[in-house]
Protein backbone atom coordinates (compact mmCIF):
# COMPACT_ATOMS: atom_id res chain seq x y z
CA UNK A 1 0.00 0.00 0.00
CA UNK A 2 1.63 3.19 -1.22
CA UNK A 3 0.73 5.33 1.81
CA UNK A 4 1.74 2.94 4.61
CA UNK A 5 5.38 2.52 5.62
CA UNK A 6 6.63 -0.45 7.67
CA UNK A 7 10.23 -0.86 8.79
CA UNK A 8 12.23 -2.63 11.49
CA UNK A 9 14.26 -0.42 13.84
CA UNK A 10 16.42 -1.00 16.91
CA UNK A 11 15.52 0.66 20.20
CA UNK A 12 17.86 -0.01 23.13
CA UNK A 13 18.89 -3.28 21.55
CA UNK A 14 15.36 -4.50 20.86
CA UNK A 15 14.00 -5.00 17.35
CA UNK A 16 10.68 -3.23 16.94
CA UNK A 17 8.29 -2.55 14.07
CA UNK A 18 7.69 1.07 13.07
CA UNK A 19 4.38 1.59 11.22
CA UNK A 20 3.44 5.00 9.81
CA UNK A 21 1.33 6.71 7.15
CA UNK A 22 3.25 8.76 4.60
CA UNK A 23 0.62 11.13 3.21
CA UNK A 24 -0.60 14.12 5.23
CA UNK A 25 -3.97 13.96 3.50
CA UNK A 26 -4.86 10.70 5.26
CA UNK A 27 -3.47 11.58 8.68
CA UNK A 28 -6.84 11.23 10.44
CA UNK A 29 -7.72 7.92 8.80
CA UNK A 30 -4.15 6.75 9.28
CA UNK A 31 -4.20 7.54 13.01
CA UNK A 32 -7.38 5.54 13.48
CA UNK A 33 -5.83 2.66 11.55
CA UNK A 34 -2.70 2.70 13.74
CA UNK A 35 -4.86 2.67 16.88
CA UNK A 36 -6.65 -0.39 15.51
CA UNK A 37 -3.28 -2.13 15.06
CA UNK A 38 -2.33 -1.28 18.66
CA UNK A 39 -5.66 -2.59 19.99
CA UNK A 40 -5.23 -5.90 18.21
CA UNK A 41 -1.77 -6.30 19.75
CA UNK A 42 -2.56 -5.13 23.29
CA UNK A 43 -6.17 -6.22 23.72
CA UNK A 44 -6.64 -9.15 21.37
CA UNK A 45 -3.13 -10.59 21.71
CA UNK A 46 -2.18 -10.57 18.01
CA UNK A 47 1.46 -10.76 16.97
CA UNK A 48 2.47 -7.34 15.57
CA UNK A 49 2.75 -8.36 11.92
CA UNK A 50 -0.50 -10.33 12.09
CA UNK A 51 -2.21 -7.33 13.69
CA UNK A 52 -0.97 -5.10 10.87
CA UNK A 53 -2.08 -7.52 8.15
CA UNK A 54 -5.54 -7.96 9.64
CA UNK A 55 -6.00 -4.20 10.07
CA UNK A 56 -4.90 -3.41 6.53
CA UNK A 57 -7.50 -5.81 5.19
CA UNK A 58 -10.16 -3.75 6.93
CA UNK A 59 -8.73 -0.30 6.27
CA UNK A 60 -7.40 -0.85 2.76
CA UNK A 61 -10.45 0.56 1.00
CA UNK A 62 -10.43 3.68 3.20
CA UNK A 63 -6.76 4.40 2.53
CA UNK A 64 -7.08 3.86 -1.20
CA UNK A 65 -10.06 6.17 -1.64
CA UNK A 66 -8.18 9.05 -0.04
CA UNK A 67 -5.81 9.24 -2.98
CA UNK A 68 -6.89 12.16 -5.14
CA UNK A 69 -6.53 12.88 -8.83
CA UNK A 70 -3.24 14.44 -9.90
CA UNK A 71 -3.12 18.21 -10.44
CA UNK A 72 -2.86 17.66 -14.21
CA UNK A 73 -5.88 15.35 -14.20
CA UNK A 74 -7.84 17.84 -12.07
CA UNK A 75 -7.22 20.69 -14.53
CA UNK A 76 -8.04 18.46 -17.51
CA UNK A 77 -11.29 17.26 -15.96
CA UNK A 78 -12.24 20.80 -14.98
CA UNK A 79 -11.87 21.93 -18.60
CA UNK A 80 -13.97 19.09 -19.96
CA UNK A 81 -16.70 19.78 -17.41
CA UNK A 82 -16.75 23.45 -18.41
CA UNK A 83 -17.55 22.26 -21.93
CA UNK A 84 -20.23 19.87 -20.65
CA UNK A 85 -21.81 22.73 -18.71
CA UNK A 86 -21.75 24.92 -21.83
CA UNK A 87 -23.37 22.14 -23.86
CA UNK A 88 -26.20 21.81 -21.37
CA UNK A 89 -26.61 25.57 -20.93
CA UNK A 90 -26.89 26.18 -24.69
CA UNK A 91 -28.88 23.00 -25.32
CA UNK A 92 -26.83 22.19 -28.43
CA UNK A 93 -26.41 18.56 -27.36
CA UNK A 94 -26.91 16.20 -24.44
CA UNK A 95 -24.48 14.88 -21.86
CA UNK A 96 -24.09 11.81 -24.08
CA UNK A 97 -21.81 13.89 -26.32
CA UNK A 98 -19.14 13.66 -23.60
CA UNK A 99 -17.17 10.47 -24.04
CA UNK A 100 -13.79 11.36 -22.55
CA UNK A 101 -13.83 8.55 -20.02
CA UNK A 102 -14.94 5.80 -22.39
CA UNK A 103 -11.65 5.18 -24.17
CA UNK A 104 -12.71 6.98 -27.34
CA UNK A 105 -10.17 8.85 -29.43
CA UNK A 106 -11.78 12.24 -28.81
CA UNK A 107 -13.44 13.88 -25.81
CA UNK A 108 -16.70 15.00 -27.46
CA UNK A 109 -18.66 13.72 -30.40
CA UNK A 110 -21.25 15.86 -32.19
CA UNK A 111 -23.07 15.29 -35.48
CA UNK A 112 -21.03 18.06 -37.12
CA UNK A 113 -17.63 17.60 -35.42
CA UNK A 114 -15.42 15.72 -33.00
CA UNK A 115 -13.76 17.89 -30.37
CA UNK A 116 -10.61 17.26 -28.34
CA UNK A 117 -10.47 19.53 -25.28
CA UNK A 118 -7.05 20.50 -23.96
CA UNK A 119 -6.84 22.51 -20.76
CA UNK A 120 -3.84 24.27 -19.25
CA UNK A 121 -3.30 26.41 -16.18
CA UNK A 122 -0.26 28.05 -17.78
CA UNK A 123 0.01 31.47 -19.34
CA UNK A 124 0.72 29.93 -22.75
CA UNK A 125 -1.50 27.56 -24.67
CA UNK A 126 0.79 24.55 -24.37
CA UNK A 127 -0.91 21.19 -24.46
CA UNK A 128 0.22 17.58 -24.25
CA UNK A 129 -0.93 15.18 -26.94
CA UNK A 130 -1.00 11.52 -25.95
CA UNK A 131 -0.58 8.98 -28.71
CA UNK A 132 -0.34 9.18 -32.49
CA UNK A 133 -4.08 8.96 -33.15
CA UNK A 134 -5.43 11.62 -30.80
CA UNK A 135 -5.06 14.26 -33.51
CA UNK A 136 -6.49 12.08 -36.30
CA UNK A 137 -10.01 12.47 -37.65
CA UNK A 138 -12.45 9.61 -37.18
CA UNK A 139 -13.83 8.80 -40.60
CA UNK A 140 -15.02 11.92 -42.39
CA UNK A 141 -15.99 13.81 -39.23
CA UNK A 142 -14.03 17.09 -38.90
CA UNK A 143 -11.78 17.22 -35.84
CA UNK A 144 -11.31 20.39 -33.78
CA UNK A 145 -9.06 21.14 -30.82
CA UNK A 146 -10.53 23.41 -28.16
CA UNK A 147 -7.79 25.12 -26.18
CA UNK A 148 -8.97 26.09 -22.70
CA UNK A 149 -6.98 28.18 -20.23
CA UNK A 150 -7.86 28.26 -16.54
CA UNK A 151 -6.28 30.01 -13.61
CA UNK A 152 -6.64 29.82 -9.85
CA UNK A 153 -9.51 31.88 -8.52
CA UNK A 154 -9.29 34.21 -5.57
CA UNK A 155 -11.59 34.38 -2.58
CA UNK A 156 -15.12 33.48 -3.70
CA UNK A 157 -13.97 33.42 -7.34
CA UNK A 158 -14.15 30.43 -9.59
CA UNK A 159 -15.27 26.98 -8.53
CA UNK A 160 -13.83 23.90 -6.93
CA UNK A 161 -13.92 20.74 -9.04
CA UNK A 162 -16.61 19.11 -6.81
CA UNK A 163 -18.79 22.23 -7.12
CA UNK A 164 -18.55 22.16 -10.91
CA UNK A 165 -19.48 18.47 -10.90
CA UNK A 166 -22.57 19.33 -8.85
CA UNK A 167 -23.48 22.17 -11.24
CA UNK A 168 -23.27 19.91 -14.27
CA UNK A 169 -25.22 17.09 -12.62
CA UNK A 170 -28.02 19.47 -11.65
CA UNK A 171 -28.46 20.64 -15.26
CA UNK A 172 -29.45 17.30 -16.78
CA UNK A 173 -31.93 14.49 -16.34
CA UNK A 174 -31.36 11.08 -14.79
CA UNK A 175 -30.02 9.61 -18.03
CA UNK A 176 -27.56 12.49 -18.37
CA UNK A 177 -26.42 12.15 -14.77
CA UNK A 178 -25.83 8.43 -15.27
CA UNK A 179 -23.66 9.22 -18.29
CA UNK A 180 -21.73 11.90 -16.40
CA UNK A 181 -21.17 9.66 -13.38
CA UNK A 182 -19.92 6.84 -15.63
CA UNK A 183 -17.45 9.20 -17.30
CA UNK A 184 -16.23 10.52 -13.96
CA UNK A 185 -15.72 7.02 -12.58
CA UNK A 186 -13.68 5.94 -15.60
CA UNK A 187 -11.52 9.03 -15.36
CA UNK A 188 -10.78 8.22 -11.72
CA UNK A 189 -13.12 10.49 -9.80
CA UNK A 190 -14.49 9.20 -6.50
CA UNK A 191 -17.03 11.21 -4.55
CA UNK A 192 -15.13 10.39 -1.38
CA UNK A 193 -12.35 12.67 -2.65
CA UNK A 194 -14.48 15.82 -2.49
CA UNK A 195 -12.84 17.37 0.57
CA UNK A 196 -9.37 16.95 -0.98
CA UNK A 197 -10.12 19.53 -3.69
CA UNK A 198 -10.05 23.02 -2.22
CA UNK A 199 -8.48 24.82 -5.20
CA UNK A 200 -10.77 27.22 -7.03
CA UNK A 201 -10.45 27.55 -10.81
CA UNK A 202 -11.85 29.99 -13.34
CA UNK A 203 -11.38 30.70 -17.02
CA UNK A 204 -8.26 32.75 -17.74
CA UNK A 205 -9.34 33.65 -21.29
CA UNK A 206 -11.87 32.82 -23.95
CA UNK A 207 -11.24 29.36 -25.43
CA UNK A 208 -9.76 29.02 -28.90
CA UNK A 209 -11.04 26.55 -31.49
CA UNK A 210 -8.52 25.20 -33.99
CA UNK A 211 -9.28 22.94 -36.93
CA UNK A 212 -7.02 19.90 -36.92
CA UNK A 213 -6.00 19.83 -40.56
CA UNK A 214 -2.83 19.58 -42.67
CA UNK A 215 -1.51 22.85 -41.21
CA UNK A 216 -2.00 21.80 -37.59
CA UNK A 217 1.16 20.81 -35.64
CA UNK A 218 0.84 17.10 -34.92
CA UNK A 219 2.33 13.64 -35.21
CA UNK A 220 0.28 10.93 -36.87
CA UNK A 221 1.02 7.43 -38.19
CA UNK A 222 0.59 8.65 -41.78
CA UNK A 223 2.96 11.61 -41.38
CA UNK A 224 5.62 9.49 -39.69
CA UNK A 225 5.27 6.74 -42.28
CA UNK A 226 5.82 9.29 -45.05
CA UNK A 227 8.97 10.41 -43.25
CA UNK A 228 10.24 6.82 -43.20
CA UNK A 229 9.65 6.24 -39.49
CA UNK A 230 8.68 2.71 -38.45
CA UNK A 231 5.82 3.29 -36.00
CA UNK A 232 5.19 -0.41 -35.36
CA UNK A 233 7.83 -0.48 -32.63
CA UNK A 234 6.70 2.70 -30.88
CA UNK A 235 4.93 1.72 -27.68
CA UNK A 236 4.10 5.11 -26.15
CA UNK A 237 4.19 8.58 -27.70
CA UNK A 238 3.50 11.92 -25.99
CA UNK A 239 4.44 15.36 -27.23
CA UNK A 240 3.70 18.96 -26.32
CA UNK A 241 2.40 21.55 -28.75
CA UNK A 242 2.29 25.34 -28.34
CA UNK A 243 -0.63 27.05 -30.09
CA UNK A 244 -0.33 30.35 -28.21
CA UNK A 245 0.51 32.43 -31.26
CA UNK A 246 -1.74 30.65 -33.70
CA UNK A 247 -4.84 32.47 -34.80
CA UNK A 248 -8.20 30.85 -34.45
CA UNK A 249 -9.04 28.70 -37.44
CA UNK A 250 -10.05 30.60 -40.57
CA UNK A 251 -12.67 27.96 -41.10
CA UNK A 252 -15.76 28.81 -39.15
CA UNK A 253 -16.32 26.19 -36.46
CA UNK A 254 -19.49 24.12 -36.82
CA UNK A 255 -22.59 25.49 -35.15
CA UNK A 256 -22.31 23.24 -32.11
CA UNK A 257 -18.76 24.30 -31.32
CA UNK A 258 -19.52 27.96 -32.13
CA UNK A 259 -22.24 28.01 -29.47
CA UNK A 260 -19.93 26.40 -26.90
CA UNK A 261 -17.08 28.82 -27.60
CA UNK A 262 -19.41 31.83 -27.42
CA UNK A 263 -20.88 30.68 -24.12
CA UNK A 264 -17.46 30.03 -22.54
CA UNK A 265 -16.15 33.32 -23.92
CA UNK A 266 -18.96 35.20 -22.21
CA UNK A 267 -18.18 33.37 -18.97
CA UNK A 268 -14.50 34.35 -19.24
CA UNK A 269 -15.39 38.01 -19.86
CA UNK A 270 -17.73 37.98 -16.89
Amino acid sequence: MSHVAVETVLEEGDSVIDISTTDARIVLDGYAMLMAVADRIQIEGFEPLAALEETLKTWGSILSTRTRLSAEAEVGLFGELLVVRAILATDVASAAAWRGGFGEEHDFGFPDADVEVKTTSGEKRRHWIHGLTQMVETGNTPLWLLSVQVTRGGEQQGKRLPDLIDDVSSMTDESGRTRIEANLARIGWNDGQRDLFDERWRLRSAPMALRVDAAFPRLTPVLLSRAGVDTASLRQVAYEIDVTDREGSRRRPPSTLTAIVRHLGEAADG
